[in-house]
């Protein structure tokens, strides 16, 4: 009988202890739980707290555009860069600048970092090509109707959003070969006018400014070969548009071709380096470098035989041998020198035009080589140092495209 009762008690007494630790070993698996758990709402707490100040801060307004700096990062996303540009009145916004200046204030100098990738955005390309029209440049003109918009087409079609705009100096009053024959060059009879392709006569003044868009040198003519001027009216123009309306796309990659073998203003009686000439040179090199447009001047060579036209009857003149002065030395000298002083000043190519039908192979690669300036990234802040605990957020910006966004990432640490 007490055999059987110590037996109980001893089977109660394991049962007991077994209990206890249970209850040990739950309590303290509880407290670790809840000690966990509340370490997770605090970090979670950290993180929403620091999330709420980063929208504080987009959502503020920047005071010149009156725009919030989220629709400012949407822009600078799209445009490919920080700086953004609003013309007379807001002006110019360093968004780099903003955000430096809101987060040191808010976070402390030293201690965030941001990084906002930029989309990679197809952007339009778009060109003005002023056109001396004098008799030497008549294949010239004929090349550039007839063939470049081909070219176009057939880039567009590999992806190239390109679109371009002849402005002709002039009425050309020249001559062609053609199946053997040498017939009068009639334009209307050769361009191929396109949605993407479009042939204007520069007008007399600017239709907005009213200043003269060309400019001769010497009494007696030169009127159709200044390109000098006529590239400061054609930027400011911008590319024809619709219905008598010209103007660049917002965010278009800009370029801009003069194609001569002249001085800007003619060259007659001499090849000078200064004066007239040189002043309308001036006036297109000002307008391009003010406006953001890439120039890539054409330089011909004014040689040999040409073919212009008079009375209705198709003549021949040759530089070289029946005129007095120099032309094809100044061609090839002056002339280059500057188209190559305008393109490099602009960030181009000069593009020396050994035969008419070398402009087309020019234009083609212009094309395809354009690519919008832009810059990856911004990144604003110090970089995050080693040995540091951070606390990092995501925040999607959108961009001014339909269907794109950015990530903006955000790091911080005490």
């Amino acid at each position: 009988m007490k055999g059987q009762i110590f037996e109980i008690l001893g089977l109660t007494v394991l049962i007991l202890t077994i209990l206890a630790i249970i209850i040990v070993v739950y309590g303290n698996y509880i407290g670790r739980e809840q000690t966990e758990t509340l370490k997770i709402l605090g970090e979670r707490q950290e993180i929403e707290g620091f999330k709420a100040g980063i929208n504080s801060i987009l959502y503020t307004t920047e005071n010149n555009t009156g725009k919030t700096l989220l629709e400012l990062l949407g822009i600078a996303a799209y445009n490919g860069d920080y700086k953004i540009d609003y013309g007379v009145g807001a002006g110019k916004v360093d968004l780099k600048k903003e955000l430096e200046d809101r987060f040191d204030y808010i976070y402390g100098k030293g201690h965030w970092y941001l990084r906002l990738p930029f989309p990679n955005i197809t952007s339009n390309i778009q060109i003005v090509v002023v056109s001396d029209t004098s008799g030497s440049m008549c294949n010239q003109i004929r090349i550039l109707v007839t063939d470049v918009p081909k070219i176009i087409d057939k880039l567009r079609k590999k992806g190239k959003k390109a679109e371009m705009t002849l402005f002709l100096l002039g009425s050309p009053a020249c001559c062609v070969h053609e199946n053997g024959n040498l017939i009068p060059f009639h334009i209307e009879n050769y361009v191929n006018e396109t949605k993407y392709f479009h042939v204007v006569k520069i007008p007399d003044t600017h239709p907005n400014k009213g200043y003269y868009c060309k400019r001769g040198c010497y009494r007696g003519g030169g009127y159709d070969e200044d390109w000098g001027t006529g590239l400061k009216c054609a930027i400011e123009m911008g590319p024809y548009k619709t219905n008598g309306e010209f103007g660049w796309n917002e965010h278009a990659v800009k370029i801009a071709i003069p194609i001569s073998d002249e001085l800007p203003g003619g060259m007659e009686p001499n090849c000078p380096t200064h004066g007239c000439q040189r002043n309308n040179f001036e006036r297109g090199l000002k307008a391009a470098l003010e406006n953001n447009v890439t120039v890539f001047g054409f330089s011909g060579i004014a040689c040999g035989e040409f073919y212009p036209l008079r009375g209705g009857e198709c003549q021949r003149e040759d530089f070289e041998k029946d005129t007095s002065y120099d032309y094809c030395g100044c061609s090839k000298g002056t002339v280059k020198r500057w188209m190559r002083e305008i393109s490099n000043k602009t960030g181009g190519k000069m593009y020396s035009l050994i035969n008419a039908s070398y402009s087309a192979a020019a234009i083609e690669e212009i094309i395809t080589k354009a690519q919008p300036k832009r810059i990856p990234y911004l990144e604003a802040g110090t970089l995050i140092p080693r040995f540091k605990t951070v606390r990092a957020v995501t925040i999607p910006i959108p961009v001014s495209v339909l269907g794109k966004y950015s990530e903006l990432k955000v790091y911080y640490w005490p």
